[in-house]
């Protein structure tokens, strides 16, 4: 006899972190990008994500952790081979 469960499937938490992320990641990449723009200087913002994020990143994760990081953001920006010249934002 088969006996049927009324089990409730909750998201499981990694599920739930990974969406977290993507939504923190979609949002401050906006906002940098509107500051970016506002100060016609997407180099200068970059630079300053890039060094807020490897500063605390290392303090959390350490050096290698960290490096292979932003090796992992090289490499998909290579893949999404955007091209354009973005630094042009004025």
């Amino acid at each position: 006899m088969i006996e049927k469960q009324n089990i409730i499937k909750f998201p499981d938490n990694f599920s739930q972190k990974k969406n977290k992320y993507i939504q923190i990641r979609d949002e401050i990449e906006s906002l940098l990008f509107q500051y970016a723009i506002e100060k016609k200087d997407l180099w200068a913002v970059s630079l300053a994500a890039g060094r807020f994020s490897s500063m605390n990143l290392e303090k959390i994760d350490g050096s290698e952790k960290t490096i292979e990081f932003f090796k992992n953001c090289i490499e998909t920006q290579k893949r999404k081979d955007l091209t354009g010249n973005s630094g042009d934002i004025a």
